[in-house]
């Protein structure tokens, strides 16, 4: 061993490179291209699941200033790239954790109920799909503070504009506010837009989340109705315990919080983007296909991709979670 070589760092030994973040083929490969350079894009390796994983984690990224090579990341960028990505699947967790911690008094319900123990009067099991139908209305119309529903994939017939939920302006006039979130696919369908913009129309502030675990309409601190199953083919509960529905709201808010801002026609420019460009980046950030984009906001698929390929350039990103981490970061997503 020569005196007079500087010796490079190197893990210890046994231990896979950046082992949590990466799996030990994709780690080993970056450690390779750290230490010896930038692969050409013919290279055997440029088109492997290693190699992806890398990409999708924000650990390379294209360079095309000479000659074509995928080069490393500075390894103080994309590591602290991959801990923020890991610190929200924490989060996630522990939201859900929380979330069915929450839902423990209303899965206790129903148990009493349909094992015929307890006799809440707190708490209604309803089977009558019309009786279901009307609680909802009524529930709306009830409401003096707050209206808040959970819509998800599992509809009995495609919504269209005329479906939206319009108020008598009694209801309006008291200033009710109407909140409702929507499960990522329940706006993947064609004319979902026409739906989102007749919501805000009539007074709805909508936002997206990547999945819901149900449905659920709540009126103030009084009363909530959630299905019996995820369909709500089932039937539905009918709770008017003050603990249930007040675990039923922080559900709502801790999703609310964490969901993405649907804008109506009117939205304005953010952040020096254009009204389409803050559009597509806040339905990037559910998750949605470039397809389902395009149809949301009535335009083609290339027009997104556009739009996707100039977000990408504005946060200095290579791929789509990294522009939505980024986006976070800079307080781009309202």
């Amino acid at each position: 061993m020569s005196g007079s070589g500087r010796t490079r760092p190197r893990c210890r030994k046994g231990t896979p490179m950046l082992e949590g973040l990466l799996t030990p083929g994709a780690g080993a490969l970056y450690d390779a291209m750290v230490r010896t350079g930038p692969l050409p894009l013919d290279d055997p390796r440029a088109e492997g699941p290693e190699m992806r994983e890398l990409f999708d984690r924000g650990f390379v990224r294209r360079d095309y200033r000479d000659d074509p090579v995928i080069a490393p990341m500075e390894p103080v960028r994309a590591v602290d790239h991959a801990i923020l990505g890991a610190q929200q699947q924490l989060l996630e967790q522990q939201r859900q954790i929380v979330a069915a911690r929450q839902q423990l008094d209303v899965l206790q319900a129903v148990y009493r109920a349909a094992n015929g123990s307890g006799g809440n009067a707190a708490v209604e099991v309803l089977t009558d799909p019309r009786r279901i139908g009307s609680l909802s209305l009524e529930l709306c119309l009830s409401a003096r503070e707050e209206f808040l529903t959970f819509t998800t994939r599992h509809f009995k017939r495609k919504p269209d504009a005329s479906t939206v939920m319009r108020l008598p302006e009694a209801v309006t006039e008291r200033g009710v506010a109407l909140r409702n979130v929507y499960e990522r696919a329940a706006l993947e369908f064609e004319g979902a837009k026409e739906v989102v913009d007749a919501s805000v129309a009539a007074g709805w502030t909508m936002r997206v989340a990547p999945e819901l675990p149900m449905k659920m309409v709540i009126a103030d601190r009084h009363s909530a109705l959630v299905p019996l199953d995820p369909s709500g083919m089932e039937g539905a509960l009918f709770v008017r315990s003050p603990t249930i529905v007040a675990s039923l709201r922080m559900l709502f808010e801790l999703v609310w919080s964490q969901a993405v801002a649907v804008h109506g026609p009117a939205s304005q420019p953010r952040h020096g983007l254009t009204t389409t460009q803050a559009k597509v980046l806040d339905l990037l950030a559910t998750g949605m296909t470039d397809g389902a984009i395009a149809r949301h906001l009535d335009v083609s698929e290339r027009t997104v991709r556009r739009h996707v390929q100039g977000l990408l350039e504005a946060l200095q990103a290579d791929n789509r979670v990294a522009a939505v981490f980024a986006a976070t970061r800079l307080g781009w997503l309202g």
